[in-house]
């Protein structure tokens, strides 16, 4: 008995919990244009056929649905006590929110949620999503849907209107249509309200803006604007009525034509202040709108502009090409020092000043401030360039910076670089990115985003403030930390941005839905269908009327760069991370999309002068097409109607799509690499830089593409990659390496591309031994030799660019159709790189002097030496000029090969080298020490042994007394052929003294088969 008494007890008790309180909300959604809608949400599955709603024919739809009072019960809630839902209908692209219910979870597709109370407050309007009432006195309204089993209190209703609390209003609640309304006692004044409606324990915030009166001015004022002419718009409550005269600071009047209630109209702004009234006059009584004020900003500063000439010995600098919009003549000048490269400028006046000449070629620079006659100043930093040849060359507007000729740029997402994912975690890679050979730093977008940046389809695009860094990437002082810890190892950081668009959420576009076209945001963002080439994203308008790319979603709202206002903000967000952070360019991305939209005109050239008035050398990179015939138009070498366009550089998107994401490893893939190579023969431009790659973080993996649905073994699908790699490093163009390619990341890894592309890296991935040196030998050369960097020259002196000029990229006649050997020309140290496609190792014959090919002075003399300098291994050997015609080559699978073929013994100088295996060898079949190169030396040299099987290594350094001074590698090493460097130190951290020393390598093999080795080495300090 007392078993069946305790059981009881158990049951009621697990009924009771069961039995949770919940409440009947029937939805309410409007559209008169759809034959079916569904609600979907948490409490379906969000399924979009489950629950179809109920039309009473008027285009309202209802749907009564019983819901858990506290909310979604998951563990953790995706918001806590309340529930998330969306409306559907067939087509709809996205599902709509809840237009008339506030609460909107930003950063989960913008659904809507309610709070499951008792009550449950439900659609509380106005409210901020549309919150202009052009009344005094508006009607408050919301439903409230108690507890199942019970009725509202109406006792406990109490609304509170700024502060003013209204109780006892238990009448204006209907208990049949669950449904309050209220209106205020007294006239609410025109302006911003706060409503609070409290119903038992459930309360719901809202706010909304009245404008009432005879006439009113709805337009948003208050604000600065750089646009000489302002839209405003009203309405008046007489509907009879056909104008009303705008008033301007109470003396200028235009007269605007009334529709329906409603006026525009186009008004020209004056220097300063400007006041604004509407007056309308029905049946002999005039009324006036409240004042509404713009402020029209004129920028009288002067625009400085510097040249530079020799004379003599001497150097003129000249700043009469200052130019001053208010047409005034400019003569107070002050010539400052760059801290960069100082030239006794300081304290120099006047509109010219002569200086001695540098003494060394290079890039020099200085500052200029030009101030008219009302004081009016502008501070600009000029630059000039000394030639080896001692000519002296001012830049244009066209010119770009000598780094970004010879940028081997490293493209950086801080969430892949660590677990951590911040920019501190990503700093601590700038060290070995320098090491690599790296010149340049690209950073993905770092400014704050609508939903925290993510490893997926999150990375960085949706920005919602375009001034502040991601909270989950650090703070601004960490973003200015990691830019300095670059500059201080003479790495260039450029800056991931995005013109095309905003986030949904940014500010300016929640104003301009809550305020429509009064907003003086909605102007900011394109509102129409555009017609241009949207490379087959498609174009929508959203509920709003906000223009986007289809394919792109409507999270990504397409900016009005033709408006002025827009225009001057952006180019304001673009100056301040210069000045601020010392940041050396930007990447553009989806430059595209306006560039097509709206021209350069209003696009590409206001950025380009105001970015390069600061900082002369900055580079700026744009995502769009940046070789082929009718790509210069997006270069500023182009010129439009007097205007230049925007960019120094632009993808190689022919060569990636067309080649290299699917390279077929055979002669034909190999001719028409070379045709790609070379732009069909088509240039853009002398200015015109393009980026060439083999992987980004929109695009696959390399290491995947090259193996994936392969049987190759996990080396040689590593090894595919090298060759094509040491083509992109020295062709023409400058090369991008998306981190995480240096270790083969991607291969092997299966699912979304994103899991390949944006995942956290794993630095020592299999990829590693065999890719890095590969890398950072490629990025070496480039940066130390320049006939890698050198773009195509006007070397006929025709002022074009273009296929009549000498070739920058000669392919050579090769014995196998699968290898690709090309030069570059230059005097007397040209540059030729031979790889090989095929997976064995194959011997072929180069044939080196087909026209043009290489340059010498005076031509080549078959019976002169020449020096082979082989830059890839760092082992020459001299070839007569009659012998340039039959380069014996012999190359491992996948291998590479690249030269200096020059009239000097060159040596690729790399102060780091990385212990690892070597890049592009095949396994050695024996044991081998190799003497070390160069030697004698001073201050490293480079040591090379081999090992065909795994085992312990010991290379250690010893004097001529025998006794040990340093240990260079001391661990279990697997099969291959390993480089190591001595740096002349010792193991007590004292430099070694000039004389000979000797260095021994001693492996313990795995099966037990050893093996000793001794040679000699000599150091000059």
């Amino acid at each position: 008995m007392k078993v069946s008494i305790i059981m009881a007890a158990v049951g009621i008790l697990s009924a009771s919990c069961l039995a949770q309180d919940s409440v009947d909300v029937t939805f309410r959604y409007v559209n008169s244009t759809v034959s079916s809608v569904t609600l979907v949400g948490e409490f379906n599955g969000w399924d979009n056929a489950a629950w179809p709603m109920a039309n009473d024919g008027s285009g309202l739809w209802t749907r009564t649905a019983r819901l858990r009072v506290g909310g979604n019960p998951t563990i953790p809630p995706p918001i806590p006590g309340a529930w998330q839902y969306k409306f559907f209908y067939p087509g709809a692209s996205p599902w709509p929110n809840d237009p008339l219910n506030h609460h909107v979870n930003t950063t989960d597709n913008n659904n809507s949620f309610l709070f499951a109370r008792d009550p449950t407050i439900y659609q509380l309007i106005p409210n901020q999503r549309n919150p202009l009432v052009f009344t005094s006195t508006p009607t408050i309204s919301a439903y409230l849907f108690p507890k199942v089993g019970t009725q509202v209190d109406t006792g406990a209703i109490v609304l509170t209107i700024d502060g003013v609390t209204f109780s006892h209003i238990g009448t204006s609640y209907d208990p049949s249509s669950q449904q309050f309304r209220f209106v205020p006692p007294f006239p609410l004044a025109n302006g911003d309200h706060i409503a609070i409606l409290a119903a038992g324990l459930s309360a719901d915030t809202v706010r909304f803006t009245t404008q009432a009166g005879y006439v009113l001015i709805t337009t948003r004022g208050g604000v600065s604007t750089v646009n000489p002419v302002r839209a405003l718009r009203g309405g008046v409550q007489d509907t009879t009525l056909s104008s009303v005269r705008i008033v301007r600071n109470g003396v200028d009047t235009t007269i605007a034509t009334v529709t329906s209630g409603r006026f525009s109209a186009a008004i020209s702004l004056v220097e300063g202040v400007n006041t604004f009234a509407a007056i309308a006059d029905s049946m002999g009584s005039y009324a006036s709108s409240s004042p509404v004020s713009f402020t029209f900003v004129v920028d009288h500063r002067p625009f400085g502009r510097v040249a530079a000439t020799s004379i003599g010995p001497n150097l003129l600098l000249y700043a009469s090409g200052t130019t001053d919009p208010d047409g005034q003549t400019v003569t107070n000048f002050q010539w400052l020092d760059d801290p960069t490269t100082p030239l006794g400028l300081s304290g120099r006046t006047g509109v010219s000043v002569t200086i001695p000449k540098p003494a060394n070629p290079g890039e020099y620079f200085l500052y200029l401030i030009a101030t008219d006659p009302e004081g009016n100043a502008d501070t600009s930093r000029q630059y000039f360039t000394k030639m080896p040849n001692g000519n002296i060359v001012s830049p244009t507007i066209a010119s770009n910076p000598l780094w970004a000729r010879q940028a081997r740029v490293y493209f950086l997402f801080p969430k892949a670089m660590s677990s951590a994912g911040t920019l501190n975690a990503a700093a601590q890679h700038l060290q070995r990115i320098h090491d690599l050979g790296f010149s340049v730093v690209w950073v993905m977008p770092v400014m704050k985003n609508a939903y925290p940046i993510d490893n997926n389809y999150g990375p960085g695009y949706n920005i919602v403030d375009f001034d502040n860094v991601a909270p989950e990437y650090g703070t601004n002082q960490d973003f200015k930390n990691f830019v300095d810890q670059a500059h201080a190892l003479g790495l260039r950081v450029i800056l991931d941005v995005t013109p095309n668009h905003t986030g949904r959420f940014h500010p300016w576009a929640e104003d301009g839905r809550t305020y429509g076209q009064d907003s003086r945001y909605w102007s900011w963002y394109e509102h129409s269908m555009i017609p241009h080439n949207t490379n087959g994203l498609g174009q929508s308008l959203d509920l709003y009327g906000y223009n986007y790319y289809s394919a792109f979603s409507d999270q990504l709202l397409n900016f009005n760069w033709s408006d002025p206002d827009a225009r001057t903000e952006m180019i304001r967000v673009y100056t301040s991370w210069v000045r601020v952070y010392g940041i050396d360019g930007f990447r553009f991305d989806i430059y595209w999309g306006p560039h097509r939209r709206y021209g350069e005109q209003v696009f590409g050239q206001p950025i380009r002068d105001a970015l390069k008035h600061i900082k002369p050398d900055i580079l700026l990179l744009g995502e769009d097409d940046g070789t082929g015939s009718g790509t210069e138009q997006i270069y500023a070498d182009y010129v439009s109607n007097g205007i230049n366009s925007g960019l120094d550089a632009a993808y190689d998107f022919k060569l990636y799509f067309n080649q290299i994401r699917s390279f077929g490893f055979t002669p034909t893939a190999v001719d028409n690499l070379h045709n790609e190579v070379l732009n069909s023969g088509f240039y853009p431009g002398p200015n015109a830089l393009y980026m060439r790659f083999m992987e980004t973080q929109d695009e696959d993996r390399i290491a995947y593409l090259y193996s994936a649905g392969s049987t190759i073994d996990t080396v040689n699908s590593f090894r595919r990659t090298m060759p094509m790699a040491s083509v992109i490093f020295t062709v023409p163009g400058f090369p991008m390496l998306w981190n995480g390619q240096e270790v083969g990341w991607g291969y092997g890894i299966s699912g979304a591309k994103e899991a390949r592309d944006r995942s956290v890296i794993d630095w020592n991935f299999s990829g590693k031994d065999l890719l890095m040196p590969h890398y950072q030998v490629l990025a070496s050369i480039r940066g130390q030799f320049p006939a890698f960097t050198l773009h195509k020259q006007d070397t006929n002196g025709d002022g074009h660019v273009n296929a009549a000029d000498s070739a920058d990229c000669v392919r050579l006649s090769t014995s196998n159709g699968l290898f690709y050997a090309f030069t570059r020309p230059y005097l007397d140290q040209n540059g030729m790189t031979v790889v090989n496609f095929t997976g064995s190792q194959q011997t072929i014959s180069v044939d080196a002097t087909v026209a043009g090919a290489l340059k010498f002075t005076g031509g080549i003399q078959a019976g002169q030496l020449y020096y082979l300098n082989n830059l890839y291994t760092n082992s020459r050997e001299q070839l007569l000029g009659s012998g340039l015609n039959a380069i014996s080559v012999t190359l491992p699978p996948y291998g590479t090969a690249i030269y200096t073929v020059s009239t000097t013994p060159d040596t690729l100088k790399i102060s780091k080298p990385l212990v690892s295996v070597q890049a592009n060898g095949s396994l050695p079949n024996e044991f081998a020490l190799d003497q070390n190169y160069p030697n004698p030396f001073n201050p490293t040299t480079i040591i090379r042994f081999s090992l065909p099987q795994a085992g312990l290594v010991s290379l250690k350094v010893y004097n001529i007394l025998g006794q040990e001074i340093a240990t260079i590698v001391n661990a279990e090493k697997t099969a291959g052929v390993y480089i190591a460097v001595w740096d002349g130190m010792t193991s007590r951290g004292v430099a070694a003294s000039s004389g000979i020393y000797l260095y021994r390598l001693v492996v313990t093999g795995s099966s037990g088969k050893g093996f000793v080795s001794v040679r000699r080495m000599v150091l000059l300090r």
